[in-house]
């Protein structure tokens, strides 16, 4: 279930792991709301939420790397850590 917390704008929140501040400022607040919008209530929640999100990501590509031949195989190639995928490994 998705809850928003509100339009908040960059300045009065932190940039979602996933965007970064840049994209903060047009309106891409959570990876995981509506645009304008944010689901996580804090940015403990929001690193908690891609980490998992990013674990989510990760498996699916090993998954098409035995299922869908060269594609998969090459994502699998070039993604060898689920910090490489949205925005993760940062240190923001």
């Amino acid at each position: 279930m998705k809850r928003s917390v509100g339009a908040v704008a960059s300045g009065d929140g932190w940039a979602c792991e996933a965007y970064g501040p840049e994209a903060a400022q047009d309106g891409a607040l959570c990876f995981v709301a509506e645009p304008g919008q944010r689901r996580c209530a804090d940015s403990q929640e929001c690193a908690r939420t891609m980490d998992a999100e990013r674990k989510r990501v990760f498996r699916r590509i090993q998954e098409l790397s035995t299922t869908q031949g060269s594609v998969g195989a090459y994502l699998e190639t070039v993604f060898t850590s689920p910090d490489q995928l949205l925005g993760g490994g940062q240190g923001s």
